[in-house]
């Protein structure tokens, strides 16, 4: 028997955990688990097998929401179709204030949101700045068709699906995230970002990513990154068994939290992501580490503030 977990932390993160062949000890883990989603409503949904969430359960939203407007909502989505792990209006204003007060994002600015989810961080910008320009992509189909609903009056909001391949959120996906290239042109973006994003991907596809923001940006734009990162901090917090995420084990110069899903979460070496976005033509501006490390911080994931070099 194989059950799927979605373990909700600081009502922003989505964290699913796999146990097969469960034994009584397995059903004592998965209460333990359980703790992380408040609510029963949260507990009944993190029931769900993902497989099942975003396959069937994936296409039967997607019709629900491009032929009725039974989950139209107001300003948010109904709750239970949302995937970044709660607190849509609430998070989505936070990571923009984050990306104000830390990477100097303002109105007037031309965006590119990789990964734009169900558009929690769109609906939160449009509230805040009356001129952006907004290009969001993303791999969840039924995520992007939402945003295209709700934003349909608002054409400087623009969302596309890309359908690249995650073991994670899109496993029927035809794509490959390492040779994907962003559609925008280059040189078009003043601000490029990423959350939650780089956490679910391996390091050959953020390496192309970090490439394809450089591409993007004009120059002396600004990218604004959340990840994972193992530096000498997170490192004692790890070892001493604080964080839930531990990153025990290695694959293709990343660490990942679980060998059965390796998209659940990835983290990546301080120096090593630092040279990737350098040699990408990003420069590091600013690190802000994240809560996920056990340690009380402004946001749950670690986040960079880069940079476009002169170089490229």
């Amino acid at each position: 028997m194989l059950i799927s977990l979605d373990v909700i932390i600081d009502n922003e993160y989505v964290c699913p955990a796999e146990f097969a062949d469960l034994p009584s000890a397995g059903v004592a883990s998965i209460l333990k688990r359980l703790k992380y989603a408040s609510g029963w409503k949260k507990k009944l949904k993190a029931l769900i097998p993902r497989g099942f969430k975003y396959t069937v359960l994936s296409d039967l939203l997607e019709f629900l929401i491009s032929r009725t407007p039974l989950l139209d909502g107001k300003d948010e989505p109904p709750r239970f179709i949302e995937f970044g792990g709660g607190g849509f209006i609430p998070i989505g204003n936070h990571l923009v204030a984050l990306m104000v007060t830390r990477a100097g994002l303002a109105d007037g600015t031309t965006v590119i949101d990789i990964g734009s989810g169900i558009g929690r961080t769109a609906v939160a910008l449009s509230k805040r700045f009356a001129n952006i320009r907004y290009f969001g992509f993303d791999v969840v189909r039924f995520g992007v068709t939402w945003c295209q609903k709700h934003f349909a009056a608002a054409p400087s909001y623009r969302f596309q699906h890309a359908n690249i391949f995650n073991s994670f959120y899109n496993p029927r996906g035809s794509e490959t995230a390492e040779t994907y290239q962003f559609p925008v042109p280059g040189r078009s973006a003043d601000f490029v970002f990423a959350t939650s994003v780089f956490t679910h991907m391996p390091r050959v596809e953020v390496a192309h990513y970090l490439r394809e923001t450089a591409r993007c940006l004009k120059r002396g734009g600004t990218a604004y990154f959340t990840c994972f990162i193992v530096d000498a901090e997170s490192r004692r917090q790890i070892e001493a068994g604080v964080p839930l995420f531990r990153f025990r084990y290695s694959r293709d110069g990343s660490f990942i939290e679980s060998l059965e899903e390796p998209d659940l979460a990835v983290a990546y070496e301080k120096a090593d992501f630092e040279a990737m976005a350098a040699k990408a033509g990003l420069e590091v501006v600013a690190f802000y580490p994240g809560s996920w490390r056990g340690i009380s911080y402004q946001d749950f994931q670690d986040a960079y503030v880069l940079r476009v070099t002169g170089e490229i």
